[in-house]
């Protein structure tokens, strides 16, 4: 991708779905040439299966997904290797790493996370990729 990237975790597409003025935020960067990025896999954490879901089904249809290809995926293994050997914790989730592998793959950008601590572990070596909290 040559356009900027707006990379959107879980608890970000619930958000999406509560807050008018966090919706307006993700219009004016797609208005502003943004690419809005949600990878499928963080619909794993969104969606139940019941009707309650209609609000987080739409916001997602808006922005639209991406497929984890099998680089990104390989991408996200590294990304995790590298966070728990450096910190000497707990690794951080798959789908945290798949959500920064796909802003590292779109060669930056910005990641809204309602959890930074763990997508900055990721992204430590990546200082064209923000993390931030909406």
């Amino acid at each position: 991708m040559t356009e900027p990237v707006v990379v959107l975790d879980s608890g970000v597409i619930d958000l999406a779905t509560t807050d008018r003025e966090f919706r307006w935020v993700l219009r004016d960067l797609v208005d502003g040439g943004w690419t809005a990025v949600i990878p499928t896999v963080v619909l794993s954490e969104v969606i139940t299966g019941r009707a309650e879901d209609a609000p987080t089904n739409q916001a997602v249809n808006r922005v639209g997904t991406v497929d984890t290809d099998q680089l990104v995926a390989r991408r996200a293994g590294l990304l995790r290797y590298r966070a728990e050997r450096s910190a000497g914790r707990r690794p951080p989730g798959g789908i945290d790493a798949i959500v920064a592998a796909h802003a590292v793959g779109a060669g930056g950008g910005v990641v809204f996370t309602t959890d930074p601590s763990d997508l900055r572990r990721l992204l430590v070596d990546h200082a064209h990729i923000r993390v931030e909290r909406p």
